[in-house]
């Protein structure tokens, strides 16, 4: 009998010590996908950046707000610093080329 009461006492921590390792697992994996997501996106934004403002000097509105909808994104994988700054450079740049307006 006493084994009994220890088992049906003891229950609940067996559980939770087995749910521990899993949850701190599953917390490892999606902290890693955050973090490479993040870095795809603001590779996209640096990609963008070097082709319209370094390049063309211009930026097709279309690119715009396709590039607003990644930072959106990357903003709310707390990406900053330098994804902002090329982001709002990005969003300064003409829609058209000088002289074809």
């Amino acid at each position: 009998m006493e084994l009994f009461e220890y088992v049906k006492n003891s229950w609940p921590g067996w559980v939770c010590s087995a749910f521990v390792p899993v949850i701190a697992y599953l917390y490892s994996q999606v902290m890693a996908s955050r973090n490479g997501v993040r870095a795809l996106l603001r590779a996209e934004i640096i990609r963008v950046y070097n082709k319209y403002h370094d390049d063309l000097h211009y930026c097709p509105i279309y690119v715009k707000q396709s590039i607003e909808d990644v930072y959106k994104q990357y903003h709310a994988l707390h990406g900053n610093g330098v994804g902002t700054k090329l982001y709002e450079e990005i969003m300064a740049l003409p829609t058209e080329p000088e002289g074809e307006e």
